[in-house]
């Protein structure tokens, strides 16, 4: 008996449907996996990335008076690092702002304070006022190897949270996105991981993440030119980053162990020729340079000395032993091998403080010693205070130069006794006007111990006031 065509086509599909589904390929199996932990990965982070908003007024120069103010908005990411509101994030992303917004993944809104930064790593740290926050885990990044999967959270363009993945591409790399010229970038430090990790501007500041949903890096930057991703972006490792944390927990400031070298970024084979050097192959890194009274000079290194290894570990790059001296303090003691005149020798030095940080922490400990603290001041108070663009430009200041004011007051120490009060703006000590917070520091750090330094302030009902402080440590 002959079926219908409709019966027959009923007959095979009801034998489709009865048959049992065919397990996938182990290829399929394992990209079903990596999957679930790329999943696994951003559900974990997603909950600690945060938007970061700035706002910043440009303040013009006083010769174009008829210009207006212009604000400018500035966007990134952020990553909290502790349940009552810690987030790291990069300096330039909060560089110079007057106001910093955090925006969580739940969408309730903070206004943020800058703890403090290193500008040498392109590291921020910030608070917002809030408890009970997801967080993060820190990995070792140290172990990153070339080749491990990483994933990258961020805001990208303004447009949300967004999750890319990549493979790390090389760690330690250099890659000169540090104006060199700046004053602020001379000692800047670059020693990053390098991945294929897709990030674009916005994504600064966010976690870069392993399998396991760690933090292994902080985006930072794009090795590019033209501002947008080509195929390299660029993570600060957290083994950093956490290095700064510690700091300004511990120290309230950044303390990091120095040397005082000048390095040859890498020994070539032609340097090695020029200079004679009994080197089967480029290794070592070559000192050009050693600064007298540093920790280098009393340990004594001299220039031409080649740095084979700092504790054992093989040295072949400057930022290798830029970062291996960062993460010691001053005081602590490295062994080093070094090649000079074709001889291996060793040498122990204990590092010291940059001059420019000690000076800096002497500055803020007599601003503490004042009972003064202050900060840079902000464009919401200004406009409240009425220090406006015409008194600014009345007290000279230019763009991008600002007072600072005072924000809070010792009642018992010796500000409070010369009738200094919070909302004091600061504008000169010693017929020097300050232009910045870090200049304001380093002036106070630079005032004579013993004597009386005058401070001039500006108030809203009786214009400037001068009051002489005594310096005494």
């Amino acid at each position: 008996m002959r079926l219908s065509i409709a019966a027959a086509v009923a007959a095979v599909l009801v034998a489709a449907w009865a048959a049992p589904a065919q397990s996938p390929p182990e290829s399929t199996r394992r990209l079903e996996d990596l999957s679930r932990a790329f999943r696994h990965a951003y559900e974990q982070a997603k909950p600690a990335v945060v938007l970061i908003a700035t706002a910043r007024t440009w303040r013009l120069p006083r010769f174009h008076p008829q210009v207006p103010e212009e604000e400018y908005q500035g966007m990134g990411s952020g990553t909290i690092v502790s349940p009552d509101g810690y987030i790291l994030s990069n300096y330039h992303v909060i560089a110079g702002a007057d106001s910093i917004a955090v925006t969580l993944a739940d969408r309730r809104t903070f206004a943020a304070e800058v703890v403090g930064f290193d500008s040498l790593i392109d590291i921020a740290l910030l608070k917002i006022d809030a408890q009970k926050l997801p967080t993060v885990p820190l990995a070792d990044s140290d172990r990153l190897q070339i080749g491990d999967w990483v994933l990258a959270i961020g805001h990208p363009l303004g447009m949300g949270s967004t999750l890319t993945h990549g493979i790390v591409s090389a760690l330690g790399r250099q890659a000169g996105i540090f104006d060199p010229s700046s004053e602020e970038n001379r000692y800047a430090i670059e020693s990053f991981i390098q991945t294929n990790a897709v990030i674009n501007p916005g994504n600064s500041g966010g976690p870069l993440l392993d399998l396991h949903g760690r933090v292994v890096g902080i985006n930072t930057a794009i090795s590019t030119h033209t501002r947008y991703y080509i195929g390299y972006s660029l993570a600060v490792p957290i083994n950093l980053a956490q290095e700064v944390v510690d700091d300004l927990l511990t120290h309230g400031r950044i303390v990091r162990g120095y040397l005082g070298v000048s390095m040859e970024s890498e020994l070539t084979q032609e340097l090695i020729a020029e200079r004679g050097l009994a080197l089967d192959r480029p290794r070592g890194v070559y000192l050009s340079g050693v600064k007298p009274q540093s920790p280098a000079a009393r340990g004594g290194l001299r220039d031409g000395d080649v740095i084979l290894s700092i504790d054992g570990s093989d040295v072949n790059h400057s930022n290798q032993i830029q970062t291996l001296i960062y993460g010691r303090d001053p005081g602590d003691a490295i062994e080093l091998q070094i090649l000079r005149d074709n001889q291996p020798l060793q040498r122990s030095i204990i590092l010291g403080e940059r001059e420019d940080d000690r000076r800096l922490a002497q500055g803020h400990q007599r601003i503490s010693r004042l009972g003064l603290s202050v900060e840079r001041l902000p464009v919401e108070l200004a406009m409240e205070l009425g220090f406006d663009r015409e008194v600014a430009t009345e007290l000279g200041f230019n763009r991008g130069e600002g007072p600072v004011v005072v924000v809070a007051v010792d009642p018992d120490g010796p500000a409070a006794a010369k009738g200094i009060k919070p909302r004091d703006v600061i504008t000169e000590i010693d017929q020097e006007r300050v232009t910045s917070l870090q200049q304001f520091v380093r002036f106070v750090s630079e005032l004579e111990d013993g004597r009386s330094a005058l401070f001039w302030f500006w108030r809203p009902d009786d214009g400037i006031d001068v009051r002489s402080l005594m310096i005494d440590d």
